[in-house]
């Protein structure tokens, strides 16, 4: 529990309903209740209008009934309490609760690489690691991986103690808690794990070094950001190969074209349907009269860009210089908007409509 915020309201199932109706849901909602029978059944219809599906819910109520307990369950409550409950009974419901979460819940690892140095992958990584975060309102990871060269921590403004080789140094220590230590927080939702500061470090990352480290990130946070080097190592290749989103960062002339064919030709084809290669066009508009068009792109990769960021040099050079991200500077612009459309596409959820969280109804049917 050590990373855990906790909040407490007053007023049972109908001050969570209130109070829910304004704030984001959390992770774990335990609400406690004096109700009863049909009144219960209503208050907890109108909870679920403002709880996200996705939300862990404990009932703490009065009736010990092994059928009512049942029907509670069905409807998609996590779990019942009746009574007294201990904290080392609630304890252990979490645990059991959060234990029992698949594969599938673990932090998207989103992997972006540039076709050529310049294409400017670092801050579309970067652009799109607070987009996810601000759109979603989830924890967002950053992490760094241009081990020589990488410029995350410097663009954010944030003083960096240790970096990714620290962590990579130690990976039979890595827990939670020895992990926040070598991340630095940007915002509410955004932390990075920089890169180191000083030449030297070795850039050929040890693969289960980097396994551990990021199976215990993808456990933090809801999406896991990888700002990838220009380089073609073996382990490079790996992790485009087993993340769940490739981001192929390219600007529209005939150098990126033929990189981005090497890359498609060798990553794409063994990544599979089901694991996406995303191709996002940067910087056009920098040499309209010369640049290659998304058609050019289609006919030689067969591959068109979900996403086309504009050439923006005084946007992202008030952003740099502020230590800011571009949507910081001028949330309303052309390139903000590519940034939140390319997030959404590889968030892989539904984009999130403003004050509008799904219904737990649908989880109801069936069981009045």
């Amino acid at each position: 529990m050590a990373r855990s915020n906790v909040s407490v309201q007053s007023g049972g199932i109908d001050g969570a309903t209130t109070y829910l109706a304004d704030n984001p849901t959390p992770n774990l909602l335990i609400v406690q209740t004096t109700e009863t029978g049909d009144g219960m059944f209503a208050a907890l219809e109108r909870l679920s209008g403002v709880v996200d599906p996705d939300s862990r819910v404990i009932l703490l109520g009065q009736e010990n009934d092994i059928g009512l307990y049942r029907k509670l369950i069905e409807m998609g409550l996590s779990d019942y309490f009746t009574g007294q409950v201990g904290a080392e009974q609630l304890l252990g419901a979490i645990e059991s609760i959060f234990a029992q979460a698949d594969a599938t819940e673990s932090g998207r690892v989103i992997a972006c690489i540039g076709t050529r140095g310049g294409a400017g992958s670092s801050s579309v990584a970067a652009n799109l690691a607070h987009s996810l975060g601000q759109q979603f309102e989830e924890q967002v990871i950053l992490i760094d991986l241009d081990m020589s060269f990488g410029t995350a921590a410097m663009a954010l403004n944030l003083q960096q103690r240790q970096s990714l080789a620290d962590a990579l140094a130690q990976p039979s220590r890595l827990d939670d808690v020895l992990m926040e230590r070598f991340m630095l927080k940007y915002d509410d939702h955004l932390s990075v794990v920089a890169a180191p500061v000083t030449l030297g470090a070795n850039e050929d990352i040890n693969l289960e070094s980097f396994e551990i480290l990021l199976n215990l990130v993808r456990q933090m946070a809801a999406f896991v950001v990888l700002d990838m080097p220009h380089l073609w190592h073996n382990w490079v290749s790996e992790v485009l190969l087993h993340a769940d989103e490739v981001v192929v960062v390219t600007y529209p002339d005939l150098a990126n074209l033929r990189d981005a064919k090497n890359i498609f030709d060798t990553v794409a084809s063994k990544r599979g349907v089901g694991a996406p290669t995303r191709l996002a066009f940067n910087r056009v508009g920098n040499s309209r009269k010369t640049e290659l068009t998304a058609k050019d792109f289609e006919s030689t990769i067969g591959e068109s860009p979900v996403v086309t960021i504009p050439f923006d040099p005084v946007l992202f050079g008030t952003a740099i210089n502020n230590g800011e991200m571009v949507a910081q500077v001028n949330k309303g612009s052309k390139t903000v908007q590519e940034f939140d459309k390319l997030a959404n596409i590889v968030s892989a959820r539904s984009p999130v409509a403003a004050a509008a969280k799904k219904s737990m109804l649908s989880l109801f049917k069936g069981t009045n």
